[in-house]
């Protein structure tokens, strides 16, 4: 199966974006709007991030978008959103929206934004975004300045062995550094989903289902493999996606 990701970002993007994974975090506490010029970089942004049958739209909203569910932190202060939209009578559709919205996220951490994917407590009669065809709005994403740009410094992973089928401690640099990036990326309630095993110069990655989460973590790795020739490959059962280094490892 193609990959539409393959070579689509400039590697310039993905370092940039590397850089600022660590930076990023989902924050829920926003301390005002974003300035005149970050906002029409936001719009730029999510016009040239996004992988074809998918799109992102930034538009305005009300404090009150957000609305508080029961063991997950409430929201406040966002002024702006994202609408993470997607075709979905392409395969795969959600994941290229993962992808393409995380690559946006990104972006909106390099403006010294901060951002929280949402995909279930936010008044959808607020989002006022025509949809055609199979379109579906598949998430937001809140935006603003963060009240605690040093935000990250209080995220929580498991340990990398902890995701792993086999040892990390045995795999080439390469390998190790793309599960680092995946583990750092956002996934519904925390659960960080992704599972991880190498053998030789292949890397596996295991998903439950190609959805966001899954889309996300495959930008993270697309970012950590920006300057190591490889290839992408599904499974037959589509459960999880092969990465093979193409060189010497």
């Amino acid at each position: 199966m193609a990959c539409a990701w393959s070579g689509f970002y400039l590697q310039t993007q993905l370092k940039r974006w590397m850089q600022h994974i660590p930076r990023r975090f989902s924050c829920r506490d926003f301390s005002g709007p974003a300035q005149m010029a970050q906002k029409s970089a936001l719009h730029y942004a999510a016009a040239r991030v996004c992988l074809p049958h998918t799109r992102i739209v930034v538009q305005d909203c009300e404090p009150d978008m957000f609305y508080p569910i029961p063991f997950v932190t409430t929201i406040t202060g966002a002024r702006h959103y994202a609408a993470v939209i997607a075709d979905m009578a392409q395969e795969d559709a959600a994941l290229w929206a993962g992808i393409s919205g995380q690559a946006f996220v990104l972006e909106a951490t390099s403006l010294q934004m901060g951002t929280c994917w949402v995909a279930a407590n936010y008044r959808r009669r607020d989002v006022d975004i025509p949809l055609t065809g199979q379109e579906k709005l598949l998430a937001v994403i809140a935006l603003g300045i963060p009240g605690d740009p040093e935000g990250a410094s209080g995220r929580t992973r498991k340990p990398l062995k902890q995701l792993c089928i086999d040892d990390p401690a045995h795999w080439p640099l390469w390998a190790y550094q793309t599960a680092e990036a995946v583990r750092a990326a956002p996934s519904a309630m925390n659960r960080q989903p992704w599972r991880f095993s190498c053998s030789g110069n292949t890397m596996r990655l295991g998903f439950p289902r190609n959805n966001l989460d899954a889309g996300i973590a495959v930008l993270h790795a697309e970012c950590a493999l920006r300057d190591v020739p490889h290839t992408w490959r599904t499974s037959a059962q589509r459960s999880h996606w092969l990465v093979q280094h193409q060189g010497e490892t």
